[in-house]
């Protein structure tokens, strides 16, 4: 097995992530090109370089289901009521499609030990840069995000839910039995990660991190060392958010009261004493939590599944976003019961809705599940959660393997906020929760028999499709909207980025 092939998959997240987080998270159009390209040529590499099959012969479903999600995509056009944007959809689609099977082409036996590290770190450089710039750099008003740490994603909530990835990774990292330099490393992003998500001030990550704490607690079989690394960690990343806090940086004032550069300097101590914390304090060694341990893990969980219920709902009262539900709801899915109204057309019934003059165009539900259904129509809400749930398949019998809970905590507190927010117009927080569920493909993996000369053309063929396609929307120049080209009209494309 060569290098190149047993290496590969650390590319996606170590790329593909930090790349597209620095072009306003590859919400445009021509991050799609070359982001696609490079997932679909990953997957034609697998195929030349190895007749191995990765762990696509037991996860095939999950290949299966995304396939076939970008497949009824394409086909909304042919009903949709706003085609071009539609086919724009398809496009976006391909690029989860070319990296959920470049994930499982190139998975090889305990790749988790590598992926989830990769992960974390492309996760972290990324959010340490936007610190750096947020601190250190002009302090801008923005008409929707306001003063929040938002750039260079142009998303506050983005750099929310990438910041409760990165720490659920970073916990799993420093609870595991990693090298000591590596738990270290991780340990000194977690103050970093816990400031970024201050400043975002994203409600709905908050949300994501207590439910993806709940999912890890529950899933490790390690509990008590893991809560012992959680209350290591705590200190630290208690003091960088507040000294944050206190700062007011992200508040709308004027002037804050404490100066970038001071609170970078704190929060960089705060990460040194994270890191030597890590390193001198031993954890206990892994062991099964006793039955009054687990009591209290399940209570916690209901309390948080309870708090999660009544935010959501206090959440979905709120405007616009009740206003967003109501339009995908009354004005879409019940209208148009069976196939919806076509991929990436909410943004044309808000605007027939009446209300972009109080609270702006806004092309998405902010809900990725209820949009979904309103666009795709049932059968389209089946695939993506085909989609979505397939890699959790056998989650709980390989909870034993290493970064596994982890990469499981991560993916649940990706998949919370995905159904109150628009991730799934944000490729770079996308693609690293499907690294994050392609480690846990990858946990325990057999090595399988070789992959036949047909099946190897086949996908061959496949890879070669989905780069040229990607490449080809080079030549288009349609634009996230909710009006056709022309019939447009100034600012109608516009989105509106509301909090929660």
């Amino acid at each position: 097995m060569t290098f190149a092939a047993q290496r590969g998959i650390l590319g996606i997240p170590l790329v593909l992530v930090p790349a597209l987080g620095v072009t306003q998270g590859g919400y445009t159009p021509d991050a799609w090109v070359w982001s696609g390209a490079l997932a679909a040529w990953a997957c034609a590499v697998a195929v030349v370089v190895t007749s191995s099959p990765g762990a696509l012969r037991r996860a095939w479903p999950w290949a299966a289901a995304s396939g076939a999600l970008l497949l009824w995509t394409l086909l909304s056009a042919i009903w949709s009521v706003n085609a071009a944007q539609s086919v724009l959809e398809s496009r976006r689609t391909l690029l989860y499609a070319a990296v959920v099977l470049a994930l499982l082409l190139l998975a090889r036996p305990d790749t988790q030990r590598l992926l989830v590290p990769a992960t974390h770190v492309a996760i972290a450089a990324l959010l340490i840069y936007a610190l750096a710039r947020y601190l250190l750099g002009t302090r801008r008003y923005d008409e929707f995000e306001q003063y929040l740490l938002q750039q260079p994603l142009g998303y506050a909530n983005a750099v929310g839910i990438l910041s409760v990835l990165g720490l659920l990774l970073a916990l799993g990292i420093v609870a595991g039995t990693a090298p000591r330099a590596a738990r270290a490393a991780a340990a000194a992003s977690v103050p970093v990660l816990a400031l970024t998500l201050d400043f975002s001030q994203s409600t709905a990550s908050d949300l994501a991190l207590g439910a993806g704490l709940a999912v890890f607690a529950l899933l490790t079989p390690a509990t008590v060392r893991l809560l012992a690394a959680g209350a290591v960690l705590i200190p630290a990343a208690a003091i960088s958010v507040g000294i944050g806090s206190a700062s007011h940086f992200a508040s709308i004032v004027t002037t804050p009261r404490i100066p970038g550069s001071v609170v970078l300097a704190v929060t960089v101590a705060c990460a040194a004493v994270a890191a030597a914390a890590v390193t001198y304090v031993p954890l206990p060694v892994s062991q099964a939590p006793s039955r009054r341990l687990r009591l209290v893990l399940v209570a916690a969980v209901l309390v948080v599944a309870l708090g999660a219920a009544a935010a959501v709902a206090v959440s979905g009262t709120k405007e616009p976003r009740a206003l967003y539900y109501h339009v995908a709801w009354h004005d879409e899915f019940l209208a148009h019961p069976a196939l919806g109204t076509g991929a990436a057309t909410f943004g044309r019934y808000w605007l027939r809705f009446g209300k972009p003059l109080d609270f702006g165009g806004a092309l998405d539900a902010h809900s990725l599940y209820l949009e979904t259904l309103a666009e795709l129509g049932p059968l389209g809400l089946l695939l993506l959660l085909a989609m979505l749930l397939a890699p959790l398949r056998g989650a709980l019998a390989r909870r034993r393997a290493p970064y596994v809970p982890a990469a499981v905590a991560a993916y649940t507190a990706f998949l919370v906020h995905a159904g109150l927010d628009w991730d799934w117009e944000v490729p770079a927080v996308v693609v690293a929760a499907l690294c994050c569920a392609g480690a846990v493909q990858a946990a325990e993996l057999e090595p399988g028999r070789p992959l036949g000369r047909v099946v190897r053309g086949t996908l061959l063929a496949v890879s070669a499709t989905l780069g040229a396609c990607a490449i080809a929307g080079a030549r288009s120049n349609a634009v996230p909207a909710a009006l056709p080209e022309t019939t447009r009209a100034p600012q109608s494309g516009a989105l509106v980025r509301t909090r929660v």
